[in-house]
Formats: C-alpha cells, sequence, structure tokens
C-alpha cells in the first residue's frame, strides 16, 4: 500500500516538474545545477584524497552511480538522463580531428587507432551481447561534425550550388533511410503484433494460445517432443535441415512443425531467429547493426540497403568536392557540362589548419565510405545467394565450399 502511496506521489511531482527537474533516487525533485550537491561518496572520496587516505571500492562507485544518475539534459516535462556511452563520441571525434590536423603523421596514426579501437570495440560488444548507443552516437555526432566542417571551412566557392544542392539531397535521403531502418526495427520483434499474419506464417505466433489450456498444453508437449528428438538423435531422417543450418539457438524441426526457439519457448515463423542481444527472436534476421543499435530484418531490410547505397554516395561525393577543393585538382571529363575532378597534390593542405581539418574530414568520410562498401556488398551477396547474412554465418562450412567450387567451374570454362 505504502508503494502505491508513494508512486502515485512520484507522479504527481513529476507534473510539476520544470525542463531543469528531475526526481532523485529519494523520490524527491532535484535540480540539474546541482549535480555535485548532496553527494556523500562525493565528498568522501574527495576529502580521502585530498587526505592521501586509501579510497574504498564502494564509495568511488556510489560516486560514479549518483553522477551517472545526475547526468541529465533540459527536456520537456523533466530533464532526461544521458548515457556517458552516448556522450563520449560528441568529445572525441572533434578532440580526433583537431589533433589529426596538425601534421600527416599524427593523422596517419589517429586513422589506423581509430580503426583498431572499431574492430575492438565490435567485437567486444559482439561477444559480450551488449546493446549499447555508443556507435549510434559516433554516427550522429560524425554526421554533425562533417556537414559543420563542409559547410564552415570547405571553400564553397569553388564548389557549383548543382553539386552542393546533390550532397544535401543525398545526405537527407540517407538519413532518412537510416532513421526508418531504426524506426521500424521494433516490427522485427516475433513478439510485435501489426497487420495480418503472412500465409507461410502461424496464427498466434507470439503467444501459444493463452487462453485455452488445451491448446497451450499441447503445444508444451509438442515443443518438448521436438527438442527431445534432436537432442536424442541428430541423424534421425524426419529431422528437416535446411542448407544454410540452423544456429544453436534453434532446435531442429520435424517435417510439418512449426519453428521453437529454445530461448524463448515460443512458436515462431519461419526462418526468424534468436537476437541475444535484442532478447527477442526476429523475423527474417540478417544481424544486429551496432551502429543502428537495432536488428537488421523482414521489415527494416529495404531501408538499410538504400541507407547504405545513398550514404555510400554521399561520403563519396562529400569527399570528393572536398579535396577538390582544397587540393589542386585535375580534370578528368565532362558529364552532361558538368566537370569531373579529382585531387591531384595535398602536400599543402597542413600548412594551414582550416585546409587541415577539411582534409581530415574528407579522409575519415573515405575510410566510413570503405566500411559502408564492404558491408553493401556482402549484403547484396547473400541476398544474391537468396539467403541471410546470419544463416550464411550459420552455413554448413561444406555449403560454402560448394557454392565456390561453382563460381571457380564457372569461371574455369
Amino acid at each position: 500500500m505504502d508503494y502505491f502511496k508513494a508512486a502515485s506521489k512520484t507522479e504527481e511531482i513529476q507534473g510539476q516538474l520544470c525542463c531543469c527537474e528531475y526526481i532523485g533516487s529519494d523520490r524527491k525533485p532535484f535540480h540539474i545545477l546541482g549535480c555535485c550537491c548532496n553527494c556523500e561518496d562525493f565528498d568522501l572520496v574527495c576529502t580521502r584524497l585530498v587526505t592521501c587516505q586509501k579510497i574504498e571500492r564502494k564509495n568511488l562507485n556510489g560516486m560514479l552511480i549518483a553522477f551517472q544518475d545526475r547526468l541529465r539534459l533540459p527536456w520537456r516535462g523533466g530533464a532526461k538522463r544521458i548515457s556517458p556511452a552516448a556522450l563520449a563520441p560528441g568529445l572525441m571525434i572533434p578532440l580526433m580531428m583537431g589533433l589529426a590536423a596538425l601534421n600527416g603523421k599524427t593523422a596517419l596514426i589517429l586513422m589506423l587507432t581509430l580503426m583498431g579501437f572499431t574492430v575492438w570495440g565490435l567485437q567486444l560488444a559482439e561477444r559480450t551481447a551488449t546493446r549499447t548507443n555508443f556507435f549510434l552516437s559516433w554516427i550522429v555526432f560524425s554526421v554533425f561534425y562533417m556537414i559543420l566542417v563542409f559547410e564552415c571551412e570547405v571553400p564553397l566557392l569553388e564548389l557549383l550550388p548543382e553539386e552542393n544542392y546533390a550532397l544535401i539531397i543525398l545526405s537527407a535521403a540517407a538519413i532518412y533511410c537510416l532513421y526508418r531502418t531504426k524506426k521500424l526495427s521494433a516490427l522485427n520483434l516475433v513478439t510485435a503484433q501489426y497487420g495480418k499474419t503472412p500465409k507461410d506464417e502461424l496464427p498466434g505466433i507470439a503467444e501459444a494460445s493463452s487462453g485455452e489450456e488445451q491448446a497451450e498444453a499441447q503445444t508444451t508437449l509438442q515443443m518438448e517432443n521436438v527438442l527431445n528428438s534432436v537432442d536424442d538423435d541428430d541423424d534421425d531422417n524426419d529431422v528437416v535441415m535446411d542448407i544454410d543450418g540452423p544456429p544453436p539457438e534453434r532446435s531442429g524441426l520435424l517435417h510439418g512443425q512449426p519453428n521453437i526457439c529454445e530461448i524463448c519457448r515460443k512458436v515462431t515463423p519461419r526462418r526468424a531467429y534468436h537476437c541475444p542481444i535484442c532478447g527477442s527472436c526476429v523475423k527474417r534476421r540478417s544481424h544486429h547493426s551496432f551502429w543502428l543499435n537495432c536488428c537488421i530484418g523482414e521489415r527494416n531490410y529495404r531501408w538499410y540497403i538504400w541507407g547504405l547505397l545513398f550514404s555510400e554516395l554521399a561520403l563519396l561525393l562529400g569527399s570528393n568536392l572536398t579535396l577538390t577543393s582544397i587540393c589542386h585538382p585535375f580534370l578528368v571529363f565532362r558529364m552532361l557540362g558538368v566537370p569531373v575532378l579529382l585531387p591531384d597534390d595535398c602536400s599543402e593542405v597542413f600548412e594551414d589548419f582550416e585546409l587541415g581539418i577539411s582534409f581530415v574530414v574528407a579522409a575519415y568520410a573515405m575510410l566510413i565510405s570503405c566500411y559502408i562498401a564492404f558491408l553493401l556488398l556482402r549484403q547484396i551477396y547473400v541476398t544474391w545467394l537468396g539467403s541471410t547474412l546470419h544463416e550464411y554465418k550459420r552455413a554448413p562450412p561444406s555449403s560454402r565450399n560448394r557454392i565456390w567450387s561453382n563460381w571457380r567451374a564457372i569461371i574455369s570454362k
């Protein structure tokens, strides 16, 4: 009873908050300007630091938790909490760009460090199945700083209005497609109820007959029989295995029986796979995109491909326009009266900071475009095979070798 009273009181207080106030862990209103006030752990850590005493781990953790809770952004209806992981790229990217603009060697070292850090971070997030906004925030801040540098530092007098308009249109299209990819990702989850059930999927796909005990018991018994039959005899002739090979989280299926996820313990659509990061099965799952912090599946796959394509074109065009503006360009050919230029000599860009940071942003855009080109070509390849990236990675090595053997046989002829 006391809990409901406290909850109703908290809701009443929240309705009276201004944009800079929020409800703290003690259920009392707090202002964002008092982020360092009334924190016993912070006071104790500072006192022991000044007096050269040992700082206990629990006090340090309490101070960090308090700071994380008080790191907020003014918002309508109360200040919203900001994740430190989402805020870090906003400080790291301009610092990296500013240091890289000093000279060529520093730029090369920082670019290589950035590549290594990105690979390590993605592998760590995938290995630990961590859902984080760090990479999504990195994309947002990267786009913001690249647009800022291009519009403010790059000498726009060297560009044609048509080139600037084309870059704006491609960038807007890429942002919109990636936004739709993120927005529609929730509809990929098996638990999402929308529209009509496709013909190749079972009705009531997210829940197993919750209102009828007999149907629920029958589904449970069916699920146990399927799981036990696979565990007892993997080579049974009644077990139907796709050539792609199901992943470990999915059990083998009897002929004519529905798909059943071992983790969710639910009946799932055909070609739906469990995502350990999202914590749910995803319809026609391709992969989990850490850069968008969502799964790519049935409902947002096309938007994802278009987003990659427009991003690739925007990055290549933006880097080319930047490099031909700050370096000595040469004419390649003319297309419909528009000159197509390429940079020739960029040896003097680091003599001026504005030219140096423009060159660094262009190199950064080209580096991202190479990564996006790899992602796009990989998706096109697995789509051409009639598969998804998840199914391709789970495929037995024999099937992959057979695909490459067919390609070698075609080329040799």
